[in-house]
């Protein structure tokens, strides 16, 4: 067997290896249709996702809007299995990076990855806390959705809002966040008050951490459709936090 033949062989393998992989990682018997509950896929054809797969698409055709010529990058911070940044660097040439400490989403990520976009989309495996934030590369344009609450919960608002300062400084231009809110209120023990909605206390935390930026709400999304959520058909606000420099 010559060499050629030895390569093809083991490509084929690999991809092999991968797509059993990627089953594996997508059903709960082999032999059942891939699904995905979270984001859809639709480069693999998972194109709708049970509990946040039209939030996901709505949020990502609401965030289009915003997104100027000139911005070249992007990060998702807990991109899961990188419906945004692949959505990104597949419409708009962006070069993308997801950051996610879940080893199957990012092992799923990567293999819906289309081909061409290899070396434009990457995906790194990162628990994010105050210590490592710095490391995170400096883009464009930073996506911060439904994580800024785990953030609360595990670290405490104060390392909180120090992870976020520092994401805003590794931001050139714009992030786009969202959090839990009245939904996961006490879930995650978050320091709303009862005076006014969450929407409000954000706007001013935002302001208040993200120096010189202008934040506005730009769209309200389903929260996700989870058993244990007190308060049904709750939707979260989409922020648009801009340089007002």
């Amino acid at each position: 067997m010559n060499s050629k033949m030895v390569k093809w062989t083991r490509e084929r393998l690999i991809d092999s290896l991968k797509y059993l992989i990627f089953r594996l990682d997508t059903t709960k018997f082999i032999l059942d249709k891939p699904h995905f509950d979270y984001q859809p896929i639709p480069w693999k054809g998972i194109n709708e996702a049970r509990l946040r797969g039209k939030a996901s698409f709505l949020r990502w055709q609401e965030i289009r809007y915003h997104i100027d010529d000139n911005y070249i990058s992007l990060k998702d911070l807990g991109c899961c299995v990188g419906y945004f940044p692949i959505s990104a660097s597949t419409e708009y040439a962006i070069n993308s990076i997801g950051i996610d400490c879940n080893s199957k989403y990012l092992r799923i990520a990567e293999y819906a990855t289309p081909t061409e976009l290899i070396g434009n989309c990457n995906f790194i495996n990162l628990k994010i806390d105050e210590d490592n934030v710095s490391i995170l590369p400096e883009t464009d344009i930073t996506l911060c959705l439904s994580i800024w609450h785990h953030w609360v919960f595990e670290y405490g608002i104060e390392k909180a809002s120090n992870i976020l300062q520092n994401i805003w400084n590794k931001t050139n231009n714009v992030i786009f966040f969202e959090s839990g809110e009245e939904e996961v209120k006490d879930e995650f023990d978050l320091p709303f008050d009862d005076s006014r909605p969450a929407k409000k206390w954000l706007t001013d935390y935002l302001q208040r951490t993200c120096n010189n930026s202008k934040v506005e709400i730009i769209g309200e999304f389903a929260a996700g459709e989870y058993p244990h959520y007190k308060i049904k058909n709750h939707k979260r606000s989409l922020f648009k936090v801009k340089r007002d420099d």
